[in-house]
């Protein structure tokens, strides 16, 4: 494994801001500060934490790149999304047979994470630091829900998994997720 993690590194800015003229125009910079080190490379990597094709902020660059550089091929490979690897860290499956799970951002309006967890049998939120107080609000409105766990920073040295009535305390962690199901 170190022969593949012993590598050269060119680190990037990334700017987490809503705005996406801005952050294109951050990341358009990026590429253009970085390109003496990257350009005729072999190959280049960009890993993340999670699954590439989920919530992951690599999409924002991957998007750039195929407008700079319109012949370069790029190539997502699949990883662990933070809900499934949160799950075997908090010893819990999601769902069963017919029961259905909702992906919910966070940072979605609050009128659409209700909407989603009410018609759902198990939900996973990612970025719950985005709600706030309302991630409880949303979720007793919405309940009963049998077990409420959230996960912080999984999978990392400083990982914290929190059950029942403090999963729903607001965070200001971003690698955060909270699971509720309604069954088990």
């Amino acid at each position: 494994m170190a022969a593949h993690l012993d590598r050269e590194t060119i680190p990037l800015l990334f700017p987490m801001v809503k705005d996406g003229l801005c952050r294109d125009g951050v990341l358009r910079e990026e590429l253009r500060r970085t390109r003496s080190l990257w350009e005729g490379a072999s190959t280049l990597a960009m890993p993340v934490i999670g699954d590439s094709a989920l919530y992951a902020t690599a999409a924002y660059l991957y998007d750039v790149l195929k407008e700079e550089l319109p012949g370069l091929d790029l190539e997502l490979v699949p990883g662990v999304s933070a809900h499934s690897l949160a799950s075997s860290r908090a010893g819990r499956f999601l769902v069963l047979g017919d029961e259905n799970l909702s992906v919910i951002s966070g940072a979605s309006p609050v009128h659409r994470v209700k909407a989603m967890l009410s018609a759902s049998d198990g939900a996973v939120i990612y970025k719950p630091s985005a709600l706030g107080e309302n991630l409880r609000i949303v979720a007793e409105a919405t309940g009963p829900w049998k077990s409420v766990v959230r996960v912080d920073r999984a999978g990392m040295d400083d990982e914290r998994v929190v059950t029942g009535e403090g999963a729903l305390d607001p965070t200001d962690e971003y690698l955060s997720l909270v699971q509720l199901l309604r069954s088990r």
